[in-house]
């Protein structure tokens, strides 16, 4: 009774999350544009961008860099001093050891990651070299079989830190940027870890396999930072799964060459159907990590080729056009985006606009 209740009420939030609106390539490109002069103006005289502490990251840095790129207006270092002065400051930060960091900050996976990512999506093959140090790196951040069990095959935020599904998310992505190859043992390994993050009852680890088998992911095996939610069977909490970490598990597995009919990937398509939303972030607090949802979502569905997702109604929605409809309402007079529920620092217009610009041009090229 209690799980009809459940379906019930998930098919009723998906269909309020689906937008009537229709939505044009101009209406994109329009908000896409301000966007781009939002933070095109915000970039201080180093190449950073904003005022606060995190703006010297250059993994901050290298999020806006990806999201000039890969906006309409496809911004190079050749056409815009922004996007040069940018790069100039990423590529200042590269250590002797491939990483693309400043030391005292940490997060040294992170940072490198998502720098070659903006490095990457400027298609300039002067950065080969350094694009090809970074990934070996990053490489040596995938944990091994030495590390205890449930961490193996994903990646943390340094070597021999904890592995969590956003840094492999990242990692992974990155890794196939700097063009890892297609046949490396890097990709099965990961695919590993990403399945133990699975509420499945094909899970082989038991905090997860008692779960919902409803095929959503959580950050690390066995834990979830929005808590948790009663098993199938009434008498245990299991981890609550929640689309930004579900997104991103389905577009690293695309990229590990994963097919949709695959047990894995086809549970994880079942929890997006059910769960398919563009207002909110399904199964967080509030609406914490937003706007890295949209990203995730906009990327995974552009990943596995997906134009539109089927709902527990039987109706079919288009998730570039729902999406982007939705964006445009949430975007201030000045072109920026910024999440209330501050969390993962999205309350910094700076991070909260390149993930919206992102997701914003990932629409307008599936609306091609």
């Amino acid at each position: 009774m209690k799980m009809m209740r459940w379906f019930f009420i998930v098919a009723l939030v998906a269909a309020a999350n689906v937008h009537s609106a229709d939505v044009s390539g101009a209406d994109i490109a329009a908000a896409a544009a301000k966007a781009v002069d939002f933070l095109s103006k915000q970039q201080k005289d180093d190449g950073t961008f904003g005022a606060s502490k995190e703006s010297a990251m250059p993994g901050v840095v290298g999020m806006v860099v990806e999201a000039l790129a890969n906006s309409p207006a496809k911004l190079r270092e050749a056409n815009s001093p922004v996007v040069a002065k940018a790069v100039k400051y990423i590529l200042s930060k590269q250590q002797p050891n491939g990483s693309i960091t400043i030391p005292e900050f940490g997060l040294e996976n992170y940072n490198t990651a998502v720098s070659v990512i903006g490095l990457a999506a400027l298609e300039n093959a002067a950065h080969k070299p350094v694009l090809e140090k970074a990934r070996a790196f990053m490489l040596s951040c995938q944990v091994s079989g030495e590390v205890d069990e449930p961490n193996v095959g994903g990646f943390g935020y340094g070597p021999g830190k904890k592995a969590d599904m956003s840094n492999t998310g990242f990692s992974l992505e990155a890794l196939k940027a700097a063009g890892l190859e297609e046949n490396s043992p890097t990709w099965k390994n990961a695919v590993k870890f990403i399945s133990r993050c699975q509420d499945s009852e094909t899970n082989d680890l038991p905090a997860m396999k008692a779960g919902n088998n409803s095929g959503g992911f959580v950050y690390v095996p066995g834990s979830s930072p929005f808590g948790t939610e009663n098993a199938r069977n009434g008498k245990a909490y299991v981890p609550r799964p929640y689309g930004s970490m579900t997104y991103e598990a389905v577009k690293s597995l695309v990229y590990a060459g994963i097919k949709k009919d695959e047990p894995t990937l086809a549970a994880a398509f079942k929890w997006i159907h059910a769960n398919y939303a563009v207002k909110e972030h399904p199964g967080a607090v509030g609406n914490e990590g937003y706007y890295y949802y949209v990203l995730a979502f906009s990327k995974a569905f552009t990943a596995a080729g997906i134009k539109e997702v089927d709902l527990p109604d039987g109706k079919k929605a288009n998730w570039a056009k729902d999406l982007a409809a939705h964006l445009i309402t949430l975007q201030k007079p000045d072109g920026s985006f910024a999440n209330a529920d501050a969390r993962w620092m999205e309350g910094n217009p700076i991070l909260a606009t390149s993930f919206a610009l992102q997701a914003l041009s990932q629409c307008a090229n599936a609306l091609k």
